[in-house]
């Protein structure tokens, strides 16, 4: 089966959903060096995994699957952590409980790092070989400012402004 195969067997939903995910990959690879992680406020901790009922997971799985497409096509290099910082992004946009992960390799070589994003127990995407080779830190973290707004339609549109006309005085 081709791509366009692929495509065409995707339903509507999931081909905007695709679409989405490769523009915010876009977005994640050129903003993401400037934004700051910080520990999650509504993740929990790591040894209590965070729960998911099995259509959630599967809904999660199959978002995990169309990021990693959407990565694959666009014209960018994305590293772990846009994938991952994308995919928690649609999964918090559904309301499907998940938790962006950050890890260090454990062992004697050069420093390594890896981002990926958990639910239900389960890290999304990921060979469980490589992951084992990762530390992970204690917290959970997310984008600073998106750990206390819901998504991005929180933001409300300001009141037009004023306009000053300047008066002329005889």
């Amino acid at each position: 089966m081709g791509d366009w195969d692929r495509l065409a067997a995707l339903s509507w939903a999931d081909r905007r959903l695709l679409v989405r995910a490769g523009a915010l990959l876009v977005q994640a690879r050129f903003t993401l060096a400037s934004t700051a992680l910080r520990p999650d406020p509504r993740a929990r901790p790591r040894e209590a995994t965070v729960t998911a009922s099995p259509p959630q997971l599967a809904r999660a799985h199959a978002l995990a699957r169309l990021v990693a497409v959407a990565a694959a096509r666009i014209p960018l290099r994305v590293a772990c952590l846009h994938r991952s910082v994308v995919l928690w992004r649609l999964l918090r946009r559904e309301g499907i409980p998940c938790a962006l992960r950050l890890g260090a390799r454990a062992g004697n070589g050069p420093f390594e790092a890896h981002a990926w994003v958990e639910c239900g127990g389960v890290a999304l995407a990921e060979d469980d070989a490589h992951l084992a080779t990762f530390a992970p830190f204690t917290d959970a973290v997310a984008p600073a400012g998106e750990a206390e707004c819901r998504g991005a339609h929180a933001l409300k549109p300001r009141a037009p402004r004023r306009v000053r006309t300047a008066s002329r005085r005889s």
